[in-house]
């Protein structure tokens, strides 16, 4: 097979299992070459290639005559976007139609299943276990838009909180930033598909350093400025002979990436993905600046503070840069903890995240915790809506009923933990 052009194509072959993506000239002598090489192997291997799921895809054949040169391969062609291993596959930027499928599988299985025979605490369960599972492989793999991530939110809300029936405010109990929060802070523990989505992109930028022999690690990768930011912040990186980590992207001044202190000369300098140890020799990083026009004093304070935290940095030829994963024992990244790192800062709900760990009904778990957020119909949140309502405590006939009253002070309440506890 002839040689692809472009200095992007590095791939020829891509195969999993019995998929298999191959990438060739179009030229009829490529194409007459693969069909015979195709022979060729289910003739010796007795695996013959199945013409019925094989398909050509043009890219960028504009001009050419493809059925002469597709005379000898008898099988479809197909255009962009393709599906393969279950993800969609184009040449352009993935639009929200591409990820339809998706939506529409999610929203098969409310018809399927019968909310309205199944307790809030079910429905916490399936949407856990089946609804905010099925994303993940496209999320590991790819972008998703934030219109496809709320999408598949709105058929999560309506499963739980409505059965499945049309969502409307009355029914949604508690906002969804609260539910989807990890039961150690007081959430229900489902899944937040955006800060989950992106605990599992930062694998790609753990991976591209980690493992960059891989074929794909001089591609595009599917992380935003902000998955680096946090990826920055949440790795720590030893310099030793400089040959791998990024001088202006990777966190290596001092926990911080010289992107960030110094933004400004970011922006000037003219090699922006140039490794530490061409930065650093003669100081190239400061030859690559260019500060001849629209310089600031802003320029110059940026400039002399990082020069002065890296003029001193000494490179160990005999070492290799390492990186470390600060939120795990091992040093190793785990897309648990990088879930967990864009909560950090929240407050911690000990006495709520306790409700989960006793030995009580599924339901009665899921009714104290909406006790615990005041979640529940009682006489002062009728009397705030102006809705009917007894003006005491239907059991005590002492005081308004509240969630804090109906579960401890009110007399018969304390009567019953009493008898309970003893």
């Amino acid at each position: 097979l002839s040689k692809l052009r472009g200095r992007a194509a590095r791939l020829r072959l891509s195969m999993y299992v019995d998929d298999a993506v191959i990438f060739a000239k179009p030229t009829a002598t490529d194409i007459n070459n693969l069909t015979n090489v195709l022979i060729n192997f289910g003739e010796t291997t007795g695996l013959r290639t199945n013409i019925r799921k094989t398909s050509v895809t043009p890219i960028a054949c504009d001009g050419i005559n493809l059925d002469n040169i597709l005379a000898n391969l008898l099988v479809a062609c197909a255009a962009f976007p393709i599906k393969y291993l279950g993800m969609p596959l184009t040449i352009r930027r993935l639009r929200k139609i591409d990820f339809q499928p998706l939506i529409e599988k999610a929203a098969g299985k409310l018809s399927t299943w019968q909310g309205r025979n199944l307790t809030q605490a079910g429905s916490v369960y399936l949407t856990k276990a089946v609804l905010s599972s099925q994303p993940v492989y496209l999320l590991t793999a790819l972008k998703a838009t934030k219109e496809v991530l709320e999408d598949l939110d709105k058929i999560r809300k309506r499963f739980l909180w409505a059965a499945g029936e049309e969502l409307t405010g009355g029914k949604c109990k508690v906002n969804g930033t609260k539910s989807y929060m990890p039961k150690e802070l007081g959430g229900l523990g489902i899944l937040n598909l955006e800060k989950f989505a992106r605990a599992l992109r930062l694998r790609w930028l753990w991976h591209n350093w980690v493992s960059p022999d891989k074929p794909w690690a001089s591609t595009e990768l599917p992380s935003d400025e902000t998955d680096r930011f946090l990826f920055a912040t949440r790795t720590t990186i030893r310099i030793g002979n400089g040959r791998k980590a990024s001088f202006w992207d990777s966190g290596w001044v001092q926990g911080r990436r010289p992107k960030d202190i110094a933004p400004l000369l970011y922006a000037k300098s003219k090699r922006k993905n140039c490794r530490v140890a061409d930065a650093l020799l003669h100081n190239n990083w400061i030859r690559d600046l260019d500060l001849r026009t629209g310089s600031t004093a802003q320029h110059f304070l940026q400039f002399a503070n990082l020069w002065s935290m890296v003029r001193n940095v000494q490179l160990d030829d005999s070492q290799d840069d390492s990186i470390t994963w600060k939120l795990t024992a091992s040093g190793v990244y785990s897309a648990a903890s990088a879930y967990r790192a864009q909560f950090l800062g929240c407050t911690t709900a000990p006495r709520i995240c306790s409700i989960w760990k006793t030995w009580a009904l599924p339901k009665a778990k899921f009714f104290t915790w909406l006790i615990t957020q005041n979640r529940v119909w009682t006489s002062d949140r009728l009397a705030r809506r102006g809705w009917d309502h007894s003006p005491f405590c239907p059991l005590c006939r002492a005081t308004m009923e509240t969630s804090l009253h109906l579960i401890s002070e009110c007399r018969y309440t304390r009567r019953i933990w009493g008898r309970i506890a003893t």
